[in-house]
């Protein structure tokens, strides 16, 4: 790595670890000041945000095209002064209709803008480069995320008013941070022009190998919802462990991921690797759901250790998807379309995570442990079919791309 690509790296993961600091903060206080601080109930909450999860995905594709025509870089930019105005915006919030404007802003910039950081980081570097930005960025975040829920330990401590607009408030300026560092970055090359229909008729949404690929891909990240929904509930309504120790579940898996990550990453080089890993993902996740369900009917120590050993494997699985889903987004797209494929490629995600807390609530908090055995099965569904279908779509990639196929084994 040269001197320029090292100092732009540096800026990327600033930036990064900034705002995951803030991310940190916020997503350890929203329930409670939604619910608590603005009396809001519960059920109308959960439902606000659902509907509001709804704006990223429809708006991912358009603003990836428009990635491809104007840069990347600004318009990673731009969202992240939008997410800015709309996390102070929610210090206006004062009912149903205001917080499902808000969160659709503030969450739909969210969906939008992991797919513009991964065409940017696609048109600054080149090869194995990619997927290891990609995962010290990553790397950050998680660590700043860490720091940031211990910050928003304190602020639910207080309790009071203030200390959630101060928390507010700073997860504001660290989307301001993260922009006035994105300025000594130099902007991805772009195409010139805007592919029909602003990316809903373009060259991504057309390429059904790619779709087959990533879909499936896609539903791994269920895993975030397996840990920050089901382990939860699990823990506190059908073991005799403490609470406490789903809150330690998330912290160890932060730290884990924080480490390991970029390790993990940069072995998985190509799509055949990229395929393996998914699919090993899938079992390795479903693993750490069958786990679980041996923590119910045990003592407290017991069950400590059970969920342990299913954080890890939830962990090996999570660190597996996220690297092959990165290496299958990037080697199986157009280079000349990179907000496009990168944009739809984080909207696949984004409609499983519009709906995976309540599904998985509904799964574990509704069937208990037969709960379990059914998300297990949907991992080992997601991941089974993806080498096929990356081999199917790397052979696609001379008609689709110009380029010769990526290497499947």
């Amino acid at each position: 790595m040269n001197r320029d690509s090292g100092r732009i790296v540096r800026r990327l993961l600033l930036g990064s670890g900034i705002n995951g600091v803030g991310g940190g903060v916020w997503f350890t206080v929203w329930a409670l000041y939604l619910t608590r601080d603005l009396g809001m109930p519960p059920g109308r909450v959960g439902l606000a945000l659902m509907a509001a999860g709804t704006a990223g995905l429809v708006l991912a594709l358009p603003t990836g095209a428009l990635a491809d025509r104007h840069g990347a870089r600004r318009v990673l930019m731009l969202l992240h002064l939008v997410r800015a105005a709309a996390a102070l915006a929610y210090l206006l919030v004062d009912g149903l209709a205001g917080l499902i404007a808000v969160a659709a802003v503030f969450n739909g910039a969210q969906v939008v803008g992991t797919g513009v950081n991964g065409a940017l980081v696609a048109g600054l570097f080149e090869g194995a480069g990619r997927i290891g930005v990609l995962a010290r960025i990553r790397a950050v975040v998680h660590g700043g995320n860490t720091l940031g829920a211990a910050g928003g330990a304190l602020v639910l401590t207080v309790d009071e008013h203030w200390a959630y607009v101060a928390a507010i408030v700073f997860n504001a300026a660290t989307f301001l941070a993260a922009a006035a560092l994105l300025r000594g970055v130099p902007e991805a090359a772009t195409t010139g022009r805007t592919a029909r229909w602003a990316g809903l008729r373009g060259a991504a949404i057309r390429d059904l190998p790619y779709i087959a690929v990533m879909a499936p891909v896609a539903g791994l990240s269920l895993c975030w919802a397996m840990l920050s929904t089901g382990v939860p509930l699990w823990v506190s309504e059908h073991t005799a462990a403490r609470p406490a120790v789903a809150a330690g579940a998330v912290v160890v898996s932060s730290l884990l991921i924080a480490a390991l990550q970029t390790p993990v990453s940069v072995r998985v080089r190509d799509t055949a690797r990229a395929a393996r890993a998914a699919a090993l993902a899938g079992v390795l996740l479903a693993v750490g759901c069958l786990l679980l369900t041996g923590a119910s009917g045990t003592t407290a120590a017991v069950a400590v250790v059970v969920v342990a050993l299913a954080v890890l494997a939830h962990v090996a699985g999570e660190l597996l998807f996220v690297a092959g889903q990165w290496q299958l987004s990037l080697a199986l797209m157009r280079e000349d379309r990179r907000g496009e494929y990168q944009g739809l490629n984080a909207a696949l995600t984004g409609v499983v995570q519009t709906f995976a807390p309540a599904l998985v609530a509904a799964l574990v908090g509704g069937l208990a442990g037969v709960g379990w055995v059914l998300l297990a099965a949907v991992f080992l569904a997601c991941g089974a079919p993806v080498v096929p279908l990356a081999r199917r779509a790397a052979r696609s990639r001379p008609a689709a791309a110009g380029a010769p196929p990526a290497p499947v084994g």
